[in-house]
């Protein structure tokens, strides 16, 4: 984000299954009815919910240590063919790659997989600090559509003094992050366009660190407070930036964990605030934390809240999600609010339903 902002690891409840009974929802896993994905070879079939998957023949293979065809993962994009509807798939083994990467708007179907959270990461430290734009911060941006990522972490280590630092940018629309971790702290995920979906996944940071336009779902996936700068007492999760009314734009949080990943003892946390007049977000089904302030939601640097916002809350449970406190804006809903919730669930907002199985990723298709 170009405004200057305040921006805000937990024990993962490994939400490896689907959840079919959380309001007789569907759950829909590894594609159509246990199907494999219809891209997948019959010899290569990538056994996403089984801890001793086979890994996928990679069309490229990425190692630090020389054994693969590349030793950096930028290299190994930039060799993938151009506007190609043809899945591109490359293996990054495990270790530390320092590097900036970026996926051009005309590398199409790219598939990323690495060997696991705190194995395969994708690490730097540009911040604002140095004299770049928000955007040019990212550890790894994400422009051409149909990008997957599994079982990586993007890191940006510049630390809750630097202010925005990105971790991951994705601006691909049909992209899919599924078990990676995105660490960071003010900034971590920037949601910049086209739809998103997220599940299984750990997001660290400390201010606004989940922000963006775009249309973006997280499932069932750890969402962790990190303690700010000293100077900083005040810290929200969220900044949503939807700006035009018409837009199909829109944060969804659906079946997470909210908490804080260490101490935050005298910090007020807030799940989020309005970077533009229409910002929107969802949070519905999910576990909120003791961390939660009971306003729930904090104005933009002071300014009265627009009546064009949407924040809503459905069916949350633990000590965060009491909304008897909330603040009494005109787009804050609280209650009843089962209806407006549906519109944000991944085949209402994302039609998920109709690409999401091609992935093989499972995902939660309604309330």
């Amino acid at each position: 984000m170009t405004e200057s902002r305040q921006k805000l690891p937990f024990s993962n409840p490994q939400f490896k299954e689907c959840n079919k009974t959380l309001n007789s929802g569907t759950c829909h896993n590894n594609g159509q009815s246990g199907q494999e994905p219809s891209w997948l070879s019959a010899e290569n079939k990538f056994l996403l919910q089984t801890s001793s998957k086979q890994k996928l023949k990679a069309d490229a293979v990425v190692a630090s240590d020389g054994s693969g065809l590349y030793k950096t993962i930028g290299e190994a994009v930039r060799a993938a063919p151009s506007r190609s509807d043809k899945r591109f798939v490359i293996y990054v083994k495990e270790g530390v790659y320092l590097e900036n990467v970026k996926v051009d708007d005309d590398k199409w179907n790219v598939m990323m997989y690495g060997d696991g959270i705190g194995k395969t990461i994708v690490s730097s430290d540009l911040s604002v600090g140095v004299q770049t734009t928000t955007g040019d911060t990212a550890t790894f941006a994400v422009f051409g559509k149909g990008f997957i990522a599994i079982d990586m972490e993007f890191e940006n280590t510049a630390g809750p003094t630097r202010g925005q630092a990105v971790a991951l940018l994705s601006s691909s629309d049909q992209s899919v992050f599924y078990r990676c971790r995105i660490a960071g702290y003010q900034d971590t995920l920037s949601t910049m366009s086209g739809r998103q979906f997220y599940r299984e996944c750990e997001i660290l940071g400390t201010i606004d660190f989940i922000f963006g336009r775009a249309a973006t779902v997280i499932q069932n996936s750890d969402i962790l407070v990190r303690r700010p700068s000293t100077t900083q007492k005040i810290t929200t999760i969220t900044a949503q930036g939807k700006d035009v009314s018409q837009t199909n734009s829109g944060l969804s949080i659906q079946n997470c964990n909210i908490d804080a990943a260490e101490n935050l003892d005298g910090v007020k946390i807030y799940l989020g605030r309005p970077w533009k007049a229409y910002s929107t977000t969802v949070i519905m089904e999910s576990q909120l934390g003791s961390l939660i302030d009971p306003a729930g939601w904090l104005p933009w640097d002071g300014q009265p809240p627009p009546d064009t916002l949407l924040y809503v809350e459905y069916s949350n449970r633990g000590p965060g999600a009491d909304t008897a406190r909330r603040v009494k804006w005109k787009g804050v809903k609280v209650g009843n609010t089962r209806e407006d919730a549906d519109k944000f669930t991944v085949t209402n907002f994302i039609d998920g339903d109709q690409w999401l199985p091609n992935t093989g990723v499972p995902f939660q298709a309604s309330l």
